[in-house]
């Protein structure tokens, strides 16, 4: 008795699942083939590549270069520390000078003194100026002496910020005289 009573809903369940196939039928599961498996592969180096390619293009328009050349500097300290001495004992002094006329242009002004504070007559000097950063706005300066132991130099275009200052003078039979300060510009 219990036979008949158990099959019917069986068959029921059965006739109602072939039902629902009929008028909503199942979606087929996806099938993950080699083809798929070789395009994830492929779309995966393909965004590692052009990350790559963009990471070297900005490297390379950043990159200013080696401007200095750090190992040869290190083998020629000696040198180095010898020169800072003597230059030292002179007792040479520089004191800078900037006027910022109209244009955006600047007028840098150099004054070269002795131990004694008398005027350094007749040096040749040069100097350069430049981001600390970067070395794409670094220009030569070109240094005329205007009165004795003044040496201007006329720059176009400073725009304001973070200057980097060098320069080096030169009288005969004198070590020579370098410098180095950070100007900041408004």
């Amino acid at each position: 008795m219990l036979k008949p009573f158990l099959s019917a809903p069986t068959n029921l369940r059965t006739a109602m699942i072939a039902m629902k196939t009929k008028t909503h039928p199942l979606p087929q599961p996806f099938l993950l083939t080699g083809w798929h498996v070789l395009a994830m592969f492929g779309g995966f180096f393909a965004v590692m590549l052009a990350v790559n390619i963009l990471f070297v293009v900005l490297a390379l328009k950043t990159f200013s270069g080696e401007t200095d050349h750090a190992y040869i500097n290190g083998l020629k300290f000696n040198e180095t520390l010898a020169a800072k001495a003597r230059q030292a004992e002179l007792g040479w002094k520089m004191t800078l000078g900037l006027e910022r006329p109209t244009g955006g242009g600047a007028v840098l002004e150099a004054r070269l003194t002795d131990k004694s504070g008398a005027p350094l007559i007749g040096a040749a000097m040069a100097g350069s100026i430049g981001r600390p950063t970067d070395a794409k706005e670094d220009r030569a300066l070109k240094f005329i002496e205007t009165a004795p132991g003044v040496y201007r130099a006329v720059i176009d275009q400073l725009a304001p910020g973070r200057w980097r200052f060098a320069a080096s003078a030169q009288i005969a039979g004198a070590p020579k005289f370098e410098t180095e300060t950070t100007l900041s510009l408004r």
